[in-house]
């Protein structure tokens, strides 16, 4: 037999903190320990990690143990159905009362015509049904066609069948997985004549009726507590008695039914609790004074459960240390007929405090989705079910969650995109359900306004200790702003090289043809840096935003401040607002250049009373819409003007622009001073 040892490595703590305890079916064989966690991998992958209900597998865990010649396997999934431990690992199972768990133990476990009936049951349903609730007629029928599995009969075949067509080849395969890992269970427990797990054992030696339906009546030690456990005397308590209380991973009370004080208790009891066995003698403990005020009426209950069946729990509820602290018990327990109540106690003051962890956990892991600007959310890896979505989808994507989280989760969502980005959508997941982090854009018609949006969706496989998929998790991100940027800037970025291209073939322009009509070096240094100094300005601007356009009124009025002629008093602007393409704006602006320093050193700006008006207009002539621009200059009467040489001012007024922009220039010498009109064609270079 494998002995009892207390749970120190690893091993056993992954045990504990999984099953709540430390069974003897995973106690290592001192032989070969590494077959001892082999069959715990197996359990794992098979029991509790199969993603079947935990009350399920542990009521046909039960149902089938019957069938098992060593009792081992039926009493301890017994007291895992019962609390005793958590049922099929999961602690956020609720555990079944013990009479509902000891109707299981009334089936019948082989009938041929019921066994017949259920499997034509099965084979009519119309699939793929879920697993069927604890209790009902579906879950007899499936407990039914199992058992023929589970014995290999001569129905096996039409068994399988049976469960693959009502249930699907997924929870075929699961279940089928589950039934391998039982029978392995009991080969071992039958191999290693497995004693009896104490708590069970406790357990059934506190009922005598449950102890002949597990089956061990009659093994020793599982005889009825003897009576009259607190009486003075050396038969105060016999051999089995003794026995219960030298249990130590169950707490054993004995309280005096109608004072409710506590008369006895094993060890295991007061190391939970930290009493010590002079404080039991005493008499001075009772259930209210161990009991916390707010679970006095919780208590109250059960005692009063008690009075009228001879029962109570099991039922869980806070307990007072000695050292005042509060540690989470559960308790069950019997009427012994004689006035006392013997109570199991378990400490799952550990399991408690995880699940309240897991609880806060959850809390804010949901106060995190739900305070995020970006759609939170997490899918089932073998569904694609959503399992979380945040409220931030509704923004993002313009419709309640609820419009998608019923049905086919996946085709609602998928729906929402344009088609052609759909099937990308479904790749990103199934890499993902392979383990691989993705992440891919895709464009929505976010309703109800129906404008296109860009979304970032970045998936991650979210896997349990064994490395398998179990759910994949994702971030979405409204990337449409991004994008547009994105756009703006690839813009820009052409604009820019368009106009370093353009900006180069002017400049050597403006060189080739101020030195062809420079005199001298000084002349042609001086008339280049004038105009390169006025090209400069206008790239300033131009280049603040090249897709805004260039202001007219400003352009002109530049170019004269630069000569240093004065607003209202040697020129005047009028003209309704214009905005200029930046390729129009540099042939205008160097126009505008030119006429100032023709003005400056030749014109109107040379006397004391010249005077410049500049006036645009918009025209439309011979079914073409222009842009037509005034100068006329005033106060040189007396002066002889006359057209100087072609120097390169004429060249860009009488050519260039004419080339850049198909402007038409009209120059006249008034004896009142020089009068220039360009005419440009507006669709060429006005800025809409």
């Amino acid at each position: 037999m494998v002995e009892q040892r207390m749970v120190d490595g690893p091993f056993e703590q992954e045990i504990v903190q999984r099953l709540g305890l430390m069974p003897n079916l995973f106690r290592s064989a001192p032989s070969a320990p590494e077959a001892t966690r082999q069959l715990w991998q197996f359990a794992k992958s098979a029991y509790l990690d199969t993603p079947l209900p935990a009350l399920f597998k542990e009521r046909l865990a039960v149902h089938l143990s019957r069938l098992n010649h060593s009792p081992y396997c039926l009493t301890r999934h017994f007291g895992f159905l019962v609390g005793l431990g958590k049922p099929a690992g999961d602690s956020a199972s609720r555990p079944e009362t013990i009479d509902r768990a000891r109707q299981l133990l009334a089936r019948p476990l082989a009938d041929p015509a019921r066994t017949a009936a259920a499997l034509g049951r099965l084979e009519i349903l119309q699939p793929p049904l879920d697993i069927p609730e604890p209790g009902s007629d579906g879950e007899a029928d499936l407990f039914e066609a199992a058992s023929v599995l589970f014995m290999q009969s001569a129905d096996s075949d039409r068994s399988r069948r049976a469960i693959r067509h009502a249930f699907g080849n997924t929870r075929f395969d699961l279940l089928a997985a589950f039934l391998a890992y039982l029978r392995t269970a009991h080969f071992w427990a039958d191999a290693h004549l497995l004693t009896i797990d104490s708590d069970v054992l406790a357990l059934a030696q506190a009922d005598p009726e449950l102890a002949v339906c597990l089956g061990c009546s009659e093994l020793p030690d599982a005889g009825p507590p003897a009576q009259q456990p607190h009486s003075n005397g050396g038969d105060a308590s016999d051999h089995r008695l003794r026995r219960l209380l030298e249990i130590d991973s169950v707490g054993v009370l004995f309280f005096d039914h109608a004072a409710g004080t506590l008369i006895d208790a094993n060890e295991a009891f007061l190391a939970m609790t930290g009493y010590s066995r002079q404080e039991i003698n005493s008499g001075q403990l009772t259930w209210k004074s161990l009991t916390p005020p707010e679970w006095m009426r919780t208590a109250s209950d059960q005692i009063e459960l008690l009075r009228q069946t001879g029962r109570l729990g099991p039922y869980e509820k806070q307990y007072f240390r000695k050292n005042g602290e509060r540690a989470w018990m559960m308790f069950a327990g019997r009427d012994l007929g004689d006035g006392t109540l013997v109570e199991l106690v378990m400490n799952i003051d550990d399991r408690k405090r995880t699940e309240a962890a897991l609880r806060d956990s959850e809390a804010r892991f949901r106060q995190f989705g739900e305070a995020s600007s970006d759609v939170v959310w997490i899918r089932d890896a073998e569904t694609l079910q959503w399992e979380y979505l945040s409220p931030a989808f509704e923004t993002i994507y313009g419709v309640p969650r609820t419009a998608v989280l019923r049905g086919d989760h996946l085709a609602s969502w998928t729906e929402l995109m344009l088609p052609e980005d759909r099937p990308r959508a479904l790749e990103s997941l199934e890499r993902a359900r392979r383990g691989q982090r993705d992440s891919l854009d895709v464009r929505i018609v976010r309703q109800p306004d129906g404008v296109m949006r860009w979304l970032r969706i970045r998936s991650f496989p979210m896997v349990d200790e064994v490395g398998r998929v179990q759910r994949i998790g994702g971030i979405t991100q409204d990337i449409t702003a991004l994008v547009s940027a994105s756009e703006h800037q690839k813009l820009l970025l052409a604009e820019l090289q368009h106009r370093v291209r353009n900006m180069l073939a002017v400049i050597r322009s403006i060189i080739r043809r101020t030195g062809d009509s420079s005199d001298s070096v000084e002349d042609f240094a001086s008339h280049l840096e004038g105009r390169i100094t006025a090209l400069s300005r206008i790239q300033a601007v131009v280049t603040r935003d090249p897709l805004a356009g260039f202001d007219l009124a400003e352009l002109i009025a530049d170019e004269l401040r630069a000569g240093a002629a004065r607003e209202d008093r040697q020129f005047s602007l009028l003209g309704p607002q214009v905005r200029l393409k930046p390729k129009a704006a540099e042939s205008i602006g160097l126009a505008m250049h030119e006429l100032a320093t023709n003005a400056l050193k030749y014109g109107a700006l040379t006397v004391p009373r010249g005077f410049i008006r500049i006036e645009w207009r918009l025209d439309k002539h011979d079914a073409v819409d222009w842009l037509v621009i005034d100068w006329t200059e005033t106060g040189m009467s007396g002066r002889t003007l006359s057209a100087q040489r072609q120097g390169f001012g004429t060249v860009l007024l009488e050519q260039m622009l004419p080339y850049e922009v198909g402007a038409r220039v009209v120059r006249r010498f008034e004896p009142s001073g020089l009068c220039c009109e360009i005419r440009l064609p507006t669709d060429d270079i006005l800025k809409r």
